[in-house]
């Protein structure tokens, strides 16, 4: 476990990263100062080649996050203001470009900065108490980490609309209905059921993990003719890494595939 942080944890074994939101007596109200500690935790996770799937998560058993900082925000001004919101897209930017596959554990209250940062990773499971909101609106601002962009590209236009114009909080149910959630699981059954899913993707391809994601991610960034093209090229670069190789050739023996820095325990065979 990496201890040099004073409001996150991140530990890694058997290629899943655990990061998590340890902040529980201030409901992991994210600060300027704790989003440069995670920005730096992602930075060594990205750059960690045996890390092939990634567990954001929470040690308070009341909130995911509180959001951002309001009592740092009180005092910002335009230029300030400007810095405070390039530093959330940096750490939302980084989940969505430079990870691999990476699953928010979603708890209790989830509020602005924490929507706009669990927007960016690729599964969002929650619990049943959980309870969504962008309310940026009601403190005279709007989302300013990425949150009127990819809102919008999960749930629509219409709905991203209704959610940050209005301020409204989203109960589990409506929040699985509008897909802004993958999946919602009793409470108690959060951290056991993001680390099922973790072990499934890490018993992948990082390669083709990284790829896939990048190639899936372009549909929200170019027209569909560009996109085909990248995907192309992704795909065929694929035919140069060791992992291609040995994952067809282990399907061909009907064996395990046994991919590089993949532990052989938690990797399964195809039927």
């Amino acid at each position: 476990m990496d201890e040099k942080w004073t409001s996150i944890l991140l530990e890694r074994t058997d290629g899943v990263a655990r990061l998590t939101l340890n902040r529980p007596e201030r409901l992991n109200v994210l600060s300027s100062a704790i989003l440069n500690e995670i920005s730096e935790a992602l930075s060594i996770i990205a750059g960690d080649e045996d890390t092939r799937a990634v567990v954001l998560r929470s040690s308070s058993q009341k909130a995911f996050t509180a959001g951002a900082d309001i009592t740092e925000m009180r005092q910002l001004k335009p230029q300030t203001a400007r810095g405070f919101s390039a530093l959330g897209h940096l750490v939302a930017r980084k989940i969505e470009t430079e990870l691999p596959p990476t699953i928010a554990a979603l708890n209790g209250y989830v509020m602005g900065g924490g929507v706009e940062i669990a927007s960016a990773c690729d599964f969002r499971i929650a619990s049943e108490d959980v309870v969504l909101a962008q309310p940026e609106i009601d403190i005279g601002i709007f989302p300013g980490w990425g949150g009127s962009q990819r809102l919008a590209r999960i749930v629509g236009l219409p709905r991203a609309k209704d959610l940050i114009l209005t301020g409204r909080k989203v109960m589990a149910r409506e929040a699985l209905e509008l897909g802004l959630v993958h999946q919602i699981v009793p409470n108690g059954q959060l951290d056991s059921a993001a680390m099922e899913l973790a072990r499934v993707l890490a018993s992948k391809s990082r390669a083709a993990l990284m790829a896939a994601k990048r190639a899936i991610n372009m549909t929200q960034e170019m027209p569909l003719h560009k996109g085909l093209e990248e995907e192309m090229q992704e795909w065929a670069l694929m035919f140069d890494t060791p992992d291609q190789k040995e994952g067809m050739s282990a399907f061909l023996e009907k064996r395990k595939p046994r991919y590089s820095h993949v532990n052989d325990a938690i990797a399964e065979p195809p039927a």
